[in-house]
């Protein structure tokens, strides 16, 4: 039983800092040639207007850390205080 729970928290937290680092670049791409990006995406394929680009960038970095924060974090802590917990 301890080690499934250690197997999960392992797993949980390690897709966890996977994910930040996949995040951070993601982020740092987009952010770091925005203006590079939004030229292309706005006016060369005209796919959406500037403005409904900038919430769909930022409702896509809100939801990565909605699911950073509650899918992988929360339960990786919660499995970690329950080892705690159990070994005590």
């Amino acid at each position: 039983m301890k080690e499934t729970i250690q197997i999960f928290r392992t797993i949980l937290f390690r897709t966890f800092l996977i994910s930040v680092v996949f995040a951070l670049l993601m982020a740092s791409v987009y952010y770091g040639r925005r203006d590079h990006w939004d030229s292309l995406i706005v006016n060369r394929w005209g796919l959406i207007d500037q403005s409904s680009l900038n919430v769909v960038a930022v409702s896509f970095f809100s939801l990565i850390r909605f699911y950073l924060v509650f899918l992988l974090l929360s339960p990786a802590l919660a499995l970690h205080w329950t080892l705690k917990r159990l070994d005590r």
